[in-house]
Formats: structure tokens, sequence, C-alpha cells
């Protein structure tokens, strides 16, 4: 299924409220490029996680030209056991505003690959900056 593009939370926001329940719009794959920040996600129903991240891959591949090689390396996660990387996105060894935004000025990242019932995953990647081929902020 082909990704639903959006260029900011707002516009996909915008988008989510003319359904009536969310389970409506969740299984088609949506990816918000703000020019900075990728979030891309998606929900998909196959026996497992390689197969929802195939298509995951083939939703989202020319959203981003970093896709395909975060794919790789989620797929190697994934094979040593580590479905789910947040450390990337929001630096667990600090809470301080100033050090975040200090962190973030490089890029961010996060991802996930979750069977959120028998047969149905969830896959997220979150990339920003230097992780999305972007140049850092000053």
């Amino acid at each position: 299924m082909k990704a639903k593009i959006f260029k900011s939370y707002e516009d996909y926001e915008s988008w989510t409220e003319q359904f009536e329940n969310c389970s409506d719009y969740q299984e088609i794959p949506t990816a918000i490029d703000d020019g900075w920040k990728v979030a891309v996600d998606m929900f998909t129903e196959c026996k497992s996680w390689k197969t929802a991240l195939r298509r995951f891959e083939k939703a989202f591949s020319k959203v981003n030209s970093e896709i395909s090689a975060w794919v790789e390396g989620i797929r190697e996660s994934c094979e040593n056991g580590c479905f789910e990387d947040t450390t990337g996105w929001m630096p667990a060894w600090t809470r301080d505003p100033e050090t975040v935004r200090e962190f973030a000025k490089s890029g961010t990242y996060s991802f996930g690959v979750e069977e959120t019932m028998e047969g149905y995953w969830y896959v997220f990647l979150n990339i920003s900056g230097c992780y999305a081929g972007r140049e850092a902020r000053a």
C-alpha cells in the first residue's frame, strides 16, 4: 500500500479529523516529512516481523533516501532480539531541556517493531537531522 505523506504533524492531524474512528485510518501507512524530521509508521497483518519490515520498506522507501538503510539496520537489530531503540530520540541519561536541545541539533532517531496482536504488527521509524540525510542545525 502506498504511503500517505504529510508536510507537518498539523497536516496529519487535520487529515485524521475526517475519520470517525482511528481504526478507519490506522492501516494506511503514513509519513510526516517536515524538512528536518521524518516520521513513518504503519500497521500490517502478517505472520512475522520479517514480512512486516519488507512491507514497511516497500511503503516508505521513496519518502526518504535513508529509509532502506535504516530498515536494514532495524532488521539486524531484530535478528539480535532488539525490536525497539528509542535511546537516540531522547537521551536516557538526561531530562535537562538545554542538554536535550543541544543533543538534538545534529539529529535524533527511534524505531520499533511490535506485534500488537497475534499476526498484527506495528512498525515505526523517526529520524531527523543527520539521520535523515539533513544538515545539522546551528
